[in-house]
């Protein structure tokens, strides 16, 4: 065997690897989300297919948090201050998880981050995005979950069952 040949079949399990251990992490941070999304470890061929996948985990995690902020702002509709102090909110997490995007990737101005990571930076964004979104999913909940009677400390959380 080649040295060429050694090194793709080395940087073929390093792939399988990583994405085996990315996938791991999505599981932890999400059962539920794992359970409808496909397994991306176990997806062979190319680093193009292993993005594509990653990608479309973010994509449905995007999905699902927008189902959430939706039904947060139809429950609240009757609390406009709470609702505009949230979306303010929103705005921030966004910048956040494009900061810590950056911040886990940094790229100078004029570097390329396929030359700077390789052709694994596409799927690792994607896995770092979709970890930070399903954690703002899991925040934002508590408006849809409601407290219990008695929570002094609420603040604008709704009684879970005034959100039945």
């Amino acid at each position: 065997m080649s040295p060429v040949q050694r090194r793709s079949r080395s940087e073929a399990n390093t792939m399988r690897v990583l994405a085996m251990g990315v996938a791991l992490c999505f599981a932890m941070g999400s059962a539920r989300a794992a359970e409808k999304a496909p397994d991306c470890s176990k997806v062979e061929g190319s680093q193009g297919a292993l993005n594509q996948c990653f990608a479309g985990e973010f994509s449905r995690a995007d999905a699902q948090l927008n189902a959430v902020w939706k039904s947060i702002l139809s429950k609240y509709a009757d609390q406009p201050v709470f609702l505009e102090k949230l979306k303010t909110s929103q705005r921030l997490w966004l910048q956040f998880r494009d900061a810590e995007v950056d911040a886990a990737f940094p790229v100078g101005k004029g570097d390329n981050a396929q030359v700077m990571y390789g052709s694994v930076y596409p799927m690792c964004v994607s896995a770092v995005q979709t970890r930070l979104t399903l954690q703002r999913i899991e925040q934002l909940k508590v408006w849809l979950d409601g407290t219990q009677e008695g929570d002094v400390c609420a603040g604008s959380i709704k009684n879970s069952v005034d959100l039945k």
